[in-house]
């Protein structure tokens, strides 16, 4: 009974049908195995059925009859997918990167224009108390001069009339 077990989920046969997701790819090696085994064709080869000679020759790069080994096209396949999946990582990282850094000088930006605001909404408002003042002292002193005219006044009528 035990020898059954170990048989089933020995590391061998784990190994094959793995479907934990592999880190550094993030596809299922399983899923690999199927995309890729020798005996399948890949790419449009597959999806029209026909012309599996000309999709290996677009697939790639060169005739099929420069090849020793047919195997040998699925490590090239399977290479230029790695590059490729790695070459685009690296871009979206870098597009985050940059994604971020705009973000945080937009956000730095805004700061600083929120602070701007504030201190030209203060400066404002200072020149605003400042006006108001200034407006009341000089109705007082409009007010003040009004009287000192009418007392100029009233003091000509008296010498004029004496």
């Amino acid at each position: 009974m035990f020898s059954t077990i170990s048989d089933i989920f020995s590391p061998d046969s784990m190994l094959d049908n793995d479907p934990i997701p592999d880190i550094e790819t993030n596809i299922m090696k399983w899923d690999w195995s199927e995309l890729f085994s020798p005996g399948q064709s890949t790419g449009s080869a597959r999806s029209s059925g026909t012309g599996s000679d000309e999709a290996k020759q677009s697939l790639t790069g060169g005739s099929t009859s420069s090849l020793k080994d047919p195997n040998q096209r699925v490590p090239t396949i399977d290479e230029r997918k790695r590059r490729r999946m790695i070459s685009n990582r690296a871009s979206a990282r870098r597009s985050r990167m940059r994604k971020r850094n705009h973000l945080e000088n937009l956000t730095n930006e805004v700061k600083q224009l929120q602070i701007q605001n504030q201190e030209l909404n203060n400066r404002l408002k200072s020149l605003s108390d400042h006006n108001h003042c200034l407006r009341i002292d000089n109705n007082r002193v409009r007010f003040e001069c009004s009287i000192l005219q009418q007392e100029i006044l009233d003091m000509r009528s008296l010498l004029v009339f004496r």
